[in-house]
């Protein structure tokens, strides 16, 4: 990793940090409602949060442009494609975390893909689609540019 991407990733990951100082917005109800209709079809619900990640994250570059696009936050979060990610899933919805911490500590950065609780039995098999998802951006392999 050359100097300038090591100082871009340092100063990203600052900036990161304090955004996540900001308290959590709760999700739209009317899109809560939706979404819990969507995820009776998990074939459907599958394709729409892999659509919603995919409108939200990509890659330039070696590095992520995530865009928080659910409206309740504004700005582009730049990252290297290597930060650590994880993906929680149950009765708070499904977000994805990147950087230390995860949606429940309030570090990192975190996208909402919904708000719409999904049972466990339903995260098995949901979030690891979503995952490989997220897994084929972060290495490139999507075809996604950033906007």
């Amino acid at each position: 990793m050359t100097p300038l991407v090591r100082l871009a990733a340092a100063a990203s990951l600052a900036a990161s940090c304090a955004a996540s100082a900001e308290p959590k917005l709760t999700a739209d109800p009317d899109l809560v409602k939706s979404d819990l209709a969507l995820l009776q079809d998990e074939g459907k619900a599958i394709a729409e949060l892999q659509r919603r990640l995919r409108d939200q994250v990509s890659f330039r570059d070696g590095i992520l442009v995530i865009v928080d696009r659910t409206g309740t936050a504004s700005g582009v979060t730049v990252m290297p494609a290597s930060v650590m990610w994880g993906l929680d899933c149950g009765d708070s919805g499904l977000s994805v975390t990147f950087g230390s911490g995860s949606s429940d500590t309030d570090n990192g950065v975190v996208l909402q893909l919904t708000g719409a609780g999904i049972s466990d039995d339903k995260c098995t098999r949901i979030a690891p689609a979503v995952g490989a998802a997220l897994l084929t951006i972060t290495k490139g392999s999507d075809g996604a540019k950033a906007n």
